[in-house]
């Protein structure tokens, strides 16, 4: 590693490092591994349970059956391993997707490479915001800070010089400098800390630890039925191995332990489907939310603006040469803002030499400025030059021509940003005074005006959210007539736009009440953002903020979704926020937030209907026990019965559409909304003792006509595969008929339907299957009148349906 820093490794040495080293892996993350979760999922008690029902059959049935029940056990635990395990897989994709990245001059070249291609020996570009992927030593500090409080505990900034070192984990807070990697992975001094606390997993979610407690309160409403009609049925007179293998099996086709199963299937799909679509999810817990937001704070700059800044204009005109020039030095030799890649890209087309002399100093913005300055050596003296808002040079400066302000006045109700640029010449023994003391008397030298157009779409979008119930509010820092005029172009209403200023000068109570009204704010700082976002949260408002820079990592944090920028953002506030937008534009947003409400509806719907089967198959086992009836299914028929309830509700409603409604639809307030809701349970309700009577009319047509107990039990069946099946496609849409939803817009849903219609008359109808599942062949008049049963009781639950819209929860 002996290549010149300034030039970095060659590609050849990089790869040669990366085999010698692997990749820079702080923290082993668990693997994704199908054998694995097989694993987990035969030693889960219900797959031991099913177990224990082909043990008890191989000992007191027919040999035949305990084959059957060993491949319909081997068929369940196989689709719910792969389930999972596409959903695992998904998440794991995300966190790959969003890992984080580094800048890194190789061969030359600055380029940015995901942090696990570090390799020792690379030269690490480091900025304001950055987080260290790497120990590092310094080569170049220009006021180089950073934030070791993830190492030490103490959070206050470090300087560092050339020749010390920069810690993987920590965070650049101030200046600028580049380092060379030392060590990367777990010879890092915070990856030897991530050795010993061994492998990191995936958080779970609010809603998957709500719905494995739920399950875990099921699980004995469950167990109880499952031991009382046995129980029942013994007391009776029933043969009681008979009645314990059907106990057995009832407990593991009513124990709802697809439950989480299918939050994660929701959640971790759609989640990685949105990352192909630039919305990159890193908590799937912001999933939850995104559907439920009801303001969006956004900033301007490359969300609702294209983020292609240029130089429009320079002022003077006259000297524009030169007021470019100076605004150069306040550039550092490897330039990332957007607004000094356009100086850059301005000074080149007018082929301007680079600034002159060695930077001694700098000092980047924040801390409550709005301004970046930068000490240079030009031979035995010192040029400083000041460059940022307009308002802040102007309190600095000796004297600003007059004509100035007219020119501000016009280049921001056009939309533009300006800075203005300033200076003063130093003596040497200046140099280590400090900033406040140097930052005064300045020279006034010029201003320079920035064109960033509104992005294509913003309008629409912004209109489509507001139909949606969706407010947006403008939170930047630009002036408020640039504000005003790009708020007014993309459609957001901006008769009065709240300064910083005016924000501060407000009480909580005051400004809740300005929330209500304003929706464009300017001359603000991070510390206004997190404000506001507080303020609408005690307002009940459910609440998702963008934000791109170090100070803004509080917001992000406070809100209910944060959304950091992918393009201009910072590592810090891509670090704090949940979603990382990959191409910083608002129009993601939104489609992110329709396709979170999809989610939810999508798990109420998965969730609502694989309940109701459930409590359907209760009932109808309570009834004929009571009254004394031969049981309507067979132990091995519970079974089947609980493959395809696992298949419909974990994987059908997975894939279902979007309806039309939620792009109208008003979002839930804060406090408002839950899974299971009074609808919900009602509707729960209203199905399962539809289901229930379908199936009994089916047993009772057969008892009536005096069919032997394997024709009952395969009327019964029968009955409800259909019903069920029908059910689930009333279950696809909340408040729409079936009909009208349209039944083939779900290729899962109908894949599973055509595979349990096919199955059902196979196992009727070919004899090398209907031994082995108890059933014998239906008479066509009597499977008919069983069909219109089960369809009676989708056209009940959908009439159902609507008379529930009609009234309301």
């Amino acid at each position: 590693m002996q290549n010149e820093p300034a030039k970095g490794l060659p590609a050849e040495q990089v790869r040669a490092l990366r085999e010698r080293f692997g990749p820079n892996v702080l923290f082993a993350r668990t693997p994704v591994r199908f054998w694995a979760i097989a694993r987990e999922e035969v030693t889960e008690p219900m797959i031991l349970l099913l177990l224990v029902v082909g043990v008890a059959y191989s000992l007191w049935g027919a040999r035949a059956d305990a084959v059957t029940i060993f491949i319909v056990i081997a068929v369940l635990v196989l689709a719910e391993v792969w389930n999972e395990y596409r959903a695992k897989r998904a998440i794991a994709a995300l966190e790959r997707i969003a890992a984080p990245r580094s800048r890194v001059i190789r061969d030359g070249t600055l380029v940015e490479v995901d942090s696990e291609e570090l390799v020792p020996g690379d030269l690490l570009v480091l900025a304001t915001g950055t987080r260290i992927a790497a120990d590092a030593r310094v080569t170049t500090s220009l006021g180089l800070a950073c934030d070791e409080s993830a190492l030490t505990g103490e959070s206050f900034p470090v300087e560092k010089q050339p020749g010390d070192t920069v810690f993987a984990g920590t965070v650049v807070v101030g200046g600028e400098g580049e380092a060379v990697v030392t060590a990367i992975g777990q010879a890092t001094r915070l990856g030897g800390i991530g050795r010993t606390l061994g492998e990191v997993r995936q958080p779970r979610t609010p809603l998957q630890l709500a719905m494995r407690a739920l399950a875990g309160k099921l699980v004995w409403v469950a167990v109880f039925f499952a031991t009382l009609i046995p129980l029942i049925g013994v007391l009776r007179g029933q043969d009681w191995r008979q009645m314990v293998l059907t106990g057995l099996s009832l407990a593991f086709a009513t124990i709802p332990e697809e439950l989480p199963i299918i939050i994660t299937m929701v959640l971790g799909l759609g989640a990685y489907a949105l990352s192909r679509k630039h919305f990159l999810i890193k908590r799937l817990r912001a999933a939850e939310t995104l559907g439920d937001v009801t303001v969006i704070v956004t900033d301007k700059t490359g969300t609702l603006t294209e983020s292609r800044m240029q130089v429009a204009s320079l002022f003077p005109e006259d000297r524009a040469d030169a007021v470019l020039q100076r605004a150069l030095d306040n550039l550092a030799e490897h330039v990332t803002d957007p607004l000094e890649q356009a100086l850059a890209q301005a000074a080149a087309q007018r082929r301007l030499p680079p600034p002159a002399g060695a930077i001694v100093r700098m000092r980047p913005p924040g801390q409550g400025r709005k301004t970046k300055s930068t000490l240079r050596r030009l031979g035995d003296t010192l040029r400083l030059t000041v460059s940022g808002a307009p308002e802040e040079i102007a309190a600095r400066v000796r004297a600003q021509p007059a004509q100035a302000d007219a020119f501000i006045a016009a280049e921001t109700a056009r939309g533009r940003r300006l800075i203005a640029v300033a200076g003063r010449e130093l003596a040497e023994a200046d140099a280590a005074r400090d900033w406040d003391e140097l930052e005064h008397e300045l020279e006034w030298i010029g201003l320079v005006s920035f064109e960033d157009p509104p992005r294509a779409g913003v309008r629409e979008t912004l209109e489509r959210a507001a139909a949606a119930g969706i407010r947006t509010l403008m939170v930047t820092g630009d002036h408020p007539a640039t504000a005003a005029s790009i708020a007014a172009q993309v459609g957001i209403p901006a008769g009065r736009v709240i300064t910083g200023a005016e924000l501060d000068a407000l009480s909580d109570a005051a400004l809740e009440q300005t929330l209500r009204e304003a929706v464009v704010f300017a001359r603000t700082t991070p510390e206004h953002k997190l404000r506001i976002v507080g303020a609408l949260q005690r307002a009940g408002e459910v609440v998702a903020v963008t934000g791109d820079g170090v100070n803004d990592a509080l917001a992000l944090k406070a809100a209910d979704v944060g959304i950091a920028m992918g393009i201009r953002g910072t590592d810090v506030a891509r670090d704090a926020a949940d979603i990382v937008l990959a191409d910083d534009n608002y129009v993601t947003i939104i489609r992110g937030v329709f396709e979170g409400r999809k989610f939810y509806d999508n798990l109420k719907k998965g969730v609502t209907y694989y309940l109701a089967v459930k409590l359907g198959l209760i009932l109808i086992f309570l009834l004929p026990v009571l009254i004394g009836l031969p049981l309507p299914f067979s132990p091995i028929q519970i079974i089947v019965l609980e493959l395809f309830m696992d298949l419909a509700a974990s994987a059908g409603f997975v894939m279902e559409p979007a309806e039309p409604a939620i792009y109208a639809r008003r979002p839930h307030r804060r406090g408002e909304v839950a899974l299971l809701d009074r609808p919900a349970l009602r509707s729960i309700g209203v199905r399962a003792v539809l289901l229930f009577a379908a199936v009994m009319a089916g047993y009772g047509l057969a008892a009536s006509q005096g069919a032997d107990t394997t024709q009952l039990q395969t009327c019964a069946f029968a009955a409800w595969m259909l019903t069920h099946v029908a059910l689930a496609f009333v279950s696809r849409s909340q408040t729409r008929s079936a009909l009208a939803h349209g039944l083939f817009g779900n290729w899962a849903m109908d894949l599973w339907a055509l595979a349990a219609v096919a199955f059902l008359l196979a196992a009727m109808y070919l004899p090398v299957l209907q031994a082995h599942f108890h059933m014998s062949p239906m008479p066509w008049p009597r499977l008919l009148a069983v069909t219109v049963a089960a369809l009676g009781a989708a056209v009940l639950a959908d009439a159902a349906k609507r008379l529930a819209g009609e009234r309301g929860p």
